[in-house]
């Protein structure tokens, strides 16, 4: 049964970003609505928290190579394993996006000082460019919505073979969830 489930490290690692970037996500709402001298507190947490989640994809991507998936229980047809692996291809893909994007409209922010953390100035980096900075932030809030996206449909189909389909998948990911019986 244990050779279904992911190891601690990798189901360390998901739910560890996954409540960064839960966090991140509902603190970068509303964060442009904000006057600069109010946005520059949170973006010092925005912004560290953004180069953790970078960091830790990387670390997860490497982890992840030497120490591969657990098949898919025999209950997924085809169709549906190759479904969830673009899922899981998609969500590295928007981890790596989002934190670079970000950081590229840091480095460019005009109205703002970003310093993640306050442990360096962003800003200071790259001449400071509003058009660029616009472009990247649009970029970003693009790659929020994709990402709540995959969230809440990440959501939906693990809730749909929990409760429905009475399969293995939840238990892969999920600390104290055991495998069913029959399984």
């Amino acid at each position: 049964m244990e050779t279904q489930r992911f190891d601690g490290v990798a189901r360390s690692l998901h739910w560890i970003m996954a409540i960064l970037i839960l966090l991140m996500m509902l603190g970068g709402i509303g964060l442009d609505d904000l006057t600069p001298q109010a946005r520059a507190e949170p973006l010092k947490i925005h912004s560290g928290i953004g180069l953790i989640l970078l960091l830790l994809v990387v670390v997860r991507l490497w982890w992840r190579r030497r120490h591969p998936a657990p098949p898919y229980p025999p209950s997924m047809s085809p169709r549906q394993q190759k479904i969830a692996k673009g899922v899981v291809h998609a969500f590295y893909a928007l981890m790596i996006f989002q934190p670079i994007v970000g950081l590229i409209q840091a480095v460019t922010h005009v109205e703002t000082t970003v310093s993640p953390f306050g442990l360096i100035n962003l800003t200071s980096l790259l001449p400071s460019d509003a058009a660029v900075a616009e472009g990247f932030g649009a970029l970003h809030a693009t790659g929020f919505f994709l990402l709540a996206l995959l969230v809440v449909g990440h959501l939906v189909a693990t809730l749909k073979h929990w409760l429905i389909d009475k399969d293995a998948i939840l238990s892969r990911m999920t600390p104290f969830v055991r495998p069913p019986k029959d399984t």
